[in-house]
Parts: structure tokens; C-alpha cells; sequence
């Protein structure tokens, strides 16, 4: 397991609760506007809305990333080098088996 070091691994306090919480709302908009994407194009927009799916996207995302340094400051015991870890781990496997994945793509 990622990240751990030497955090005790008790239950959480309310704040560390509510910042999971959170993040769990986030990760499950993120889903819907990807499902957006899918369904109806990238750039269509639903009547009356300001951002296309896109642009929806991202925000959503976005959510999910400040909600992940929040996680981090609230010592639940994530940290930067456990994440990277953990991203590194999941491009290896995507490179041996994601279907699209090209032998040239870069990520960082």
C-alpha cells in the first residue's frame, strides 16, 4: 500500500471523514460528465448550461484534484510520493493492457 509511512492506521477524525466524503461526490461527478463526453460530444452542451461537456470535465476533474490536496494536508496519509508511486504503477499496467495505448506515448 501506498503512502502510508507512519501515519496509525485508526479511524479517521470528522474532518479527514468529511474531506473523503467529499472527494467521494467529486470522483462520482467526474464519472457522470465522462459519461456525458461519451453520449453526447465533446463539445455539445446541455440547453441553458455555460460549459460544453468538455469544459465540464475538466472542472470536474479539477474538483477531484483539490479535493486529493485536501486529503493530503488533512493527514490521512496520502502523499505526493505514494501518489506518484501509484500513477508510475498505473501507466506500467496500462501499457501492457489497455488496447489503445501506443508503445510512443510520453506521460509524465
Amino acid at each position: 500500500m501506498h503512502g502510508y509511512g507512519r501515519i496509525l492506521l485508526h479511524k479517521v477524525n470528522d474532518h479527514q471523514e468529511e474531506c473523503l466524503n467529499i472527494l467521494q461526490e467529486e470522483c462520482s461527478e467526474v464519472i457522470q460528465a465522462a459519461s456525458k463526453v461519451k453520449r453526447f460530444g465533446i463539445l455539445n452542451r446541455k440547453p441553458g448550461a455555460e460549459l460544453n461537456n468538455l469544459q465540464n470535465l475538466e472542472m470536474e476533474i479539477g474538483d477531484v484534484l483539490a479535493m486529493i490536496e485536501l486529503c493530503k494536508q488533512a493527514g490521512i496519509g496520502l502523499t505526493d510520493e505514494g501518489l506518484e508511486r501509484a500513477k508510475q504503477d498505473k501507466f506500467e499496467r496500462l501499457s501492457e493492457h489497455m488496447h489503445t495505448w501506443s508503445e510512443t506515448q510520453h506521460v509524465d
